[in-house]
């Protein structure tokens, strides 16, 4: 399918995976992959496998991303590890805000907007994850939170950094629970998050930002999703931690 942004396409390992098991699946990755030149592969390890996994890609298709960052560049903040870190291992992305750190570790949008802010000026991706509980979706707020995540998020901002961010629209309550938003649902968020970026930064950034649908992704159902004219690409779960479902996720979506 045409698309006016590249595809992008990236697997969320949360804590999953030893840097054994994060070669295997990357070794196949690269053999069942090579040939994709339209989407953007993103694979995203915890930690601990970034260094075997940044080497194991090398001269390949597919890029290295990290799941969290800190704000700060350096300093006395144990147990975090910032932009600089990162770049060692050859990282171009960073998720940001996931709904998971959003709620056990409590991450707000003034943290999450310095983050992005903090990755940008060194040179990484933001993929900044917004997205409403169920709760919020069945009591009709699903608009007012994910425009107010927005704007918090994304706080500060140039448009020249707005189009080198990622945006991921998460519903929470389909986040891992195999619920998936229907492609009209996904679409419906995703027109809205353009148009609450167009009404920030201008008509021209909006349609050029890349926004993700992440939520109990699948290889049966990215198809369909990646043909809605305002998803842009998945941040997908469980299924990037195994080969074949990743892999036929990334084909679904061309």
């Amino acid at each position: 399918m045409e698309k006016e942004r590249k595809i992008i396409i990236a697997g969320n390992w949360k804590m999953n995976k030893t840097v054994a098991e994060a070669l295997d699946l990357v070794h196949g990755l690269r053999r069942e992959l090579a040939a994709i030149k339209e989407v953007d592969i993103v694979v995203c390890p915890p930690f601990t496998a970034l260094e075997s996994v940044s080497k194991a890609i090398l001269d390949s298709n597919i890029r290295l991303g990290a799941q969290n960052m800190s704000e700060h560049g350096e300093g006395a903040y144990t147990g975090e590890i910032p932009a600089g870190m990162l770049k060692e291992f050859s990282v171009g992305y960073v998720i940001l805000g996931h709904s998971e750190r959003r709620q056990f570790q409590r991450e707000d949008d003034a943290l999450i907007s310095r983050k992005a802010a903090a990755a940008l000026t060194a040179n990484l991706i933001p993929i900044v994850c917004v997205g409403e509980t169920l709760l919020e979706r069945e009591s009709g707020r699903t608009q007012k939170v994910v425009e107010a995540q927005i704007r918090g998020s994304l706080a500060g901002l140039s448009g020249e950094q707005m189009e080198k961010t990622v945006l991921a629209y998460e519903p929470v309550w389909a986040i891992g629970t195999g619920k998936t938003a229907t492609s009209a649902q996904a679409q419906e968020v995703h027109a809205f998050i353009r148009k609450v970026l167009a009404a920030l930064h201008g008509e021209l950034i909006a349609r050029r930002v890349r926004i993700q649908y992440g939520g109990s992704v699948k290889a049966n159902n990215a198809r369909e999703l990646m043909s809605q004219p305002d998803v842009d690409g998945a941040l997908v779960g469980g299924a990037s931690l195994e080969l074949r479902s990743f892999s036929d996720i990334v084909r679904n979506s061309i």
